[in-house]
């Protein structure tokens, strides 16, 4: 004779799986979104600007493509000059631009809104 304990535990199981499957499914999907999230654009050496973080940034990151979700390549401070390469929109509408850090080979993506005359004003 199975117990009441043993009879509502087998059928909690079921239940259980399927809430389980509920919460994972949109953890991956999510995931899934945010590698589309980060894309990275083609671009080119088309502007000869330059320039630097805008006085209200302090710091701000150098990415690998032009969206937040992106992995930062190094910080960039307020002392480093910047050569602009072009800029171009994320999927938000925001303005990007490639640049490069003086004195290295550290290039990336950064946010037009750290940088004076917000970024480059060449399309990549």
């Amino acid at each position: 004779m199975t117990s009441h304990r043993a009879r509502l535990a087998a059928a909690a199981l079921p239940l259980a799986l399927a809430a389980t499957a509920l919460i994972t499914a949109p953890s991956a999907s999510a995931g899934a979104a945010g590698a589309e999230a980060c894309t990275h654009p083609s671009w080119s050496n088309k502007d000869d600007g330059w320039g630097g973080l805008n006085k209200t940034s302090g710091t701000a990151p150098l990415r690998t493509g032009p969206n937040e979700g992106c992995g930062v390549v190094a910080n960039v401070n307020t002392s480093q000059v910047l050569y602009y390469h072009c800029y171009t929109f994320n999927s938000s509408g925001n303005s990007w631009s490639h640049v490069r850090i003086k004195g290295t080979q550290t290039q990336g993506w950064i946010w037009d809104e750290h940088l004076t005359f917000h970024g480059s004003t060449v399309g990549c």
